[in-house]
């Protein structure tokens, strides 16, 4: 029994005490700026063998590196070896308030959610794979006071990734399935980012993005990008760009037209089955803005901020009227978070605006304004 007791502490200790991506990271650097070139080097392999956020940043430095030593594939012994299977997730609590234009007090609620998200990397000559799959389950609180909300007692989502890494690149493939209470869909989504530029920590490229649910959404996107990446100071990620969006609307117009043609026959020959009930193709349009700025600190805490703004304009629905809607969506948030060997704690505000502006038909019909704030407090994992 004392074996065992030893054994667990032994292993706690080694795992509390064990050197993070990060740590690695920032110790190559520093091998780096001493001249030191094959303990950067082999600092940097060490680092890019951990799990963390940098690995992208890292295989692009080692792959720099060998060109510059004339080193070839077959010289890193990770080149052709699955380098390491690894569970990421994330538990957390959403408080949610929610109030539009006419509501007095809004709606408060709850999102309790668990994601877990195994995956595999391997690395090939200069590319890299992920293989992942994950599981989220959300369970909504008080959702009997959140009718205008409508969300459903709990959600649940299955889904396949396939993520490649190459020279200067980025191919993201994804697939969900959704269970919404009695709901089920499906959804797909690209991503490919491409690296034009790179000067000191600094990338400059440009990305195309797709996303398409069966139960009616559909994106595109493309953007111009900025990252910046250290491990101990400032962080930055911006995408400017041009979004378009498709998604389902109701034809107001034709259900009133038809509504007012049945009252008012006056030879009965029209009965409710004369309604019209028709959904169309709702179009928009419009410029984007994302981005993340962090600060990190030695101690492992970093503090982030972010903001998102998208202004888009209709051009495609049901009537003229529906192609005057414009439409602003404003997301911006604060988050500090604090990393401990391999579970980062976070604690966050972040708050959601969405604003229309209508032509005078639609004024009848669609809120004006609306927001949902949100306080975010949870864990994420990478083990």
């Amino acid at each position: 029994m004392k074996f065992l007791f030893g054994l667990i502490l032994l292993v706690f200790a080694t795992a509390l005490f064990a050197e993070t991506q990060e740590q690695a990271y920032y110790r190559a650097l520093k091998f780096e700026e001493a001249g030191d070139i094959p303990a950067a080097l082999q600092a940097f392999e060490e680092a890019v063998a951990l799990p963390g956020e940098y690995t992208e940043e890292i295989q692009g430095i080692i792959r720099d590196y060998e060109a510059a030593l004339g080193m070839s594939d077959s010289d890193t012994v990770s080149a052709s070896l699955w380098d390491s299977f690894h569970v990421a997730g994330e538990l957390g609590l959403y408080g949610m308030h929610y109030k539009e234009s006419g509501m007095e007090k809004g709606e408060m609620g709850g999102d309790l959610f668990l994601n877990v998200n195994p995956y595999l990397d391997y690395a090939s000559g200069v590319w890299s794979h992920t293989f992942a799959a994950s599981v989220q389950g959300d369970y909504f609180l008080n959702n009997d006071d959140m009718p205008v909300l409508d969300t459903n007692d709990w959600n649940i989502v299955f889904g396949l990734e396939y993520t490649l890494f190459g020279k200067s690149m980025l191919l993201d493939l994804g697939y969900d399935f959704n269970i919404e209470g009695k709901n089920l869909s499906s959804d797909v989504y690209a991503w490919f980012e491409k690296d034009l530029f790179r000067f000191e920590k600094q990338r400059l490229g440009a990305v195309a993005w797709g996303f398409y649910q069966t139960s009616g959404p559909m994106s595109f996107a493309v953007y111009g990008s900025w990252h910046r990446t250290v491990p101990v100071g400032l962080n930055g990620t911006i995408y400017v760009g041009a979004k378009y969006e498709a998604d389902s609307v109701f034809d107001y117009k034709s259900y009133f037209r038809s509504y007012d043609d049945v009252v008012n026959d006056t030879t009965e020959s029209l009965t409710a089955d004369d309604l019209v009930f028709q959904n169309v193709l709702g179009k928009w349009f419009g410029p984007i803005w994302r981005s993340r700025i962090s600060y990190k600190f030695k101690n492992r805490i970093t503090i982030e901020g972010k903001m998102n703004l998208y202004y888009r304009f209709a051009v495609g629905g049901p009537d003229s009227d529906f192609e005057k809607i414009k439409k602003f969506t404003g997301v911006c948030g604060a988050t500090v978070s604090w990393k401990n060997w391999k579970l980062n704690y976070y604690l966050g505000l972040e708050r959601k605006y969405t604003r229309l502006t209508l032509p005078h038909f639609y004024k009848k019909i669609y809120t004006e304004s609306s927001s949902l704030t949100q306080l975010k407090l949870g864990v994420k994992w990478d083990i």
